[in-house]
């Protein structure tokens, strides 16, 4: 098949959303697709009012050497597009909308740049209304969801059921080096993300306690934006973190703290997990999709912060339950492999391919 996937313009840094995308693609392409990567430059340096000219040149220019934080397969093509519409999407017998700004211009395209199908990893209304989002879903290309919670929402309002496919997980890239057994339990790892609904500000509120009772507690937060000015000085914190680093980070760390309020999936906690880190996380419905209180997982009520602090020092002062946490988890954790994800989205590509729609 030839595939094409539509992303929302250049991830300079590592994005959650945008790495399912890559991982796709790879593995689309081993198993002998013709696959492209379309990035809408449309508004990309827009805000730096650059002479256009050079705008499009700069934006050719980092597409061709992207992603760095990514090993993308060099038979996989990267298109610099400034839109998306007839002209600046190849011809192709799939293409892929990636995010509900590349919904609607996937939709209106012509029969000739394939099939249409819509990777939906999250309800995306941060900078959209509700009814925005759920319009996308109206368009009744093939919807292909990454959780359950998702996959409720958008049947409701599309005239077609959705797919299920949950996101698979690098076991050659994340895995076990320190035996679980041989950590510190005083250490702590945690993303750092600024939007609103990824919830670290309570994330740090839970550290921050949690140094207050142990003095030796030790904290490794990692994410895109630099440092946060505020961040005390005694927390480590890698920025664009590579996955080797992230792999180490995981790998130091007793334990996985998720502070999110709201997440389609949450990649980082599955990832902890496969490192053998013991997850508490807030009870937010992405993370239902691997995580079950208390059998390989400590989860509270998003915003709870008390409830955070109490779950993480139950594993600090109890090495039997952090020990048991964290082997269910890694057991658990196997079930989400990319060959089983990328095999079913090979299998629904083909059904939309053979459709008549």
């Amino acid at each position: 098949m030839n595939i094409c996937f539509c992303l929302p313009g250049i991830s300079h840094r590592p994005v959650g959303g945008v790495k399912i995308v890559f991982e796709y693609s790879n593995r689309l392409v081993e198993k002998g697709h013709n696959v492209s990567i379309v990035f809408n430059c449309k508004d990309t340096f827009k805000k730096y009012n650059l002479p256009n000219n050079f705008r499009e040149y700069l934006c050719r220019y980092i597409v061709k050497r992207s992603p760095k934080w990514f090993e993308l397969n060099k038979k996989v093509k990267k298109i610099c597009a400034f839109g998306i519409d007839h002209n600046t999407i190849p011809d192709a017998d799939i293409i892929v909308a990636t995010a509900i700004t590349t919904a609607k211009d996937v939709y209106d395209l012509n029969q000739k740049k394939g099939k249409k199908a819509y990777l939906i990893q999250d309800f995306e209304n941060w900078d959209n209304t509700d009814s925005d989002v759920y319009n996308t879903y109206q368009f009744n290309m093939h919807n292909i969801v990454i959780s359950k919670w998702l996959k409720d929402i958008v049947d409701k309002k599309s005239d077609y059921p959705s797919t299920y496919i949950p996101n698979g997980i690098d076991f050659s890239v994340f895995g076990i080096d320190t035996p679980i057994k041989e950590r510190n339990p005083y250490s702590i790892s945690m993303l750092y993300h600024k939007s609103e609904h990824k919830g670290s500000k309570y994330g740090i509120e839970v550290i921050t306690e949690l140094k207050k009772q142990f003095p030796e507690l030790k904290a490794n937060l990692f994410g895109v934006p630099q440092r946060p000015k505020d961040l005390p000085s005694w927390i480590n914190y890698t920025r664009s973190a590579t996955q080797e680093q992230l792999r180490d980070i995981y790998n130091e760390s007793s334990i996985f703290l998720c502070s999110t309020v709201k997440e389609g999936f949450g990649l980082t906690g599955a990832e902890s997990m496969a490192c053998g880190c013991a997850l508490v996380s807030t009870s937010y419905k992405g993370v239902l999709e691997y995580a079950e209180d208390g059998k390989n997982a400590l989860l509270s009520t998003p915003k709870d912060t008390k409830s955070l602090v109490k779950q993480v020092k139950r594993l600090i002062c109890d090495n039997n339950l952090r020990w048991k946490i964290a082997n269910e988890g890694k057991e658990n954790i196997t079930k989400l492999s990319w060959d089983n994800s990328v095999n079913a989205f090979e299998r629904e590509l083909e059904k939309v391919l053979n459709k008549n729609l």
